[in-house]
């Protein structure tokens, strides 16, 4: 019904709910996101066949790194901002103890909401910077992942950049990418089963990039 409130159709009489009329109708909702969300309950409710586009990439305003290493380094979320940072771990990967082999992450757990332990969304070997590995080792997590979804973003809202369990994650494949990374290392880096979901939702440039690669290209030294 939210859907019919929010596309103003409550009193459209159902002849006139054309694929075509609906389409013009959902146009006018500005958020792509938002749109398909109404799509997919028109195509439920209705049984319209409505195309539902691909979600678009988000973007974050990612700090530099070193920048969000001192700000989690400070902090008391230090190693599960780390975890996410460093291994790419989700929130609730970070949020119980993986196995650890060298400087090899054997990600195959997580912790969801309810606290239970159950096998991780999607598993498989990270590595991990040797020093990272180290600490790993002798430490265990000890706070609820909802409290370390709330701490990481008052961390970052008071040295004025954004930081969450989804834009660490970024950070890490971009950080990757960046250092020249091939596409089935990141792929099995970020433990995806496709480079295509790893090149399209998680890689992220900043201005800079695209400034120092067009330097590159037709810069004057």
């Amino acid at each position: 019904m939210s859907t019919l409130r929010s596309l103003d159709l409550m009193d459209t009489p159902i002849e006139l709910c054309t694929p075509a009329f609906l389409h013009n109708r959902l146009q006018t909702v500005i958020n792509p996101a938002t749109r398909n969300k109404h799509a997919i309950a028109l195509r439920s409710m209705l049984g319209v066949p409505l195309k539902v586009t691909s979600s678009p990439q988000r973007v974050y305003d990612l700090a530099a790194l070193d920048v969000i290493h001192t700000t989690l380094n400070e902090s008391r979320y230090r190693m599960y901002g780390f975890s996410m940072l460093y291994a790419g771990l989700r929130l609730g990967e970070a949020s119980v103890k993986q196995r650890i082999k060298g400087n090899v992450l054997l990600v195959d757990r997580q912790r969801i909401p309810n606290g239970t332990i159950t096998t991780a969304k999607s598993a498989g070997p990270v590595h991990v910077p040797a020093w990272f590995a180290q600490e790993y080792v002798d430490w265990e997590p000890s706070i609820t992942r909802n409290n370390i979804y709330l701490g990481l973003q008052r961390t970052g809202k008071r040295a004025s950049i954004h930081l969450s369990p989804h834009s660490l994650r970024h950070k890490f494949a971009s950080e990757l990418v960046k250092a020249g990374c091939p596409p089935n290392i990141l792929k099995n880096q970020m433990r995806h089963h496709d480079v295509q979901v790893s090149l399209k939702y998680y890689v992220q440039h900043t201005s800079e990039d695209y400034s120092e690669v067009v330097h590159r290209a037709f810069g004057l030294t």
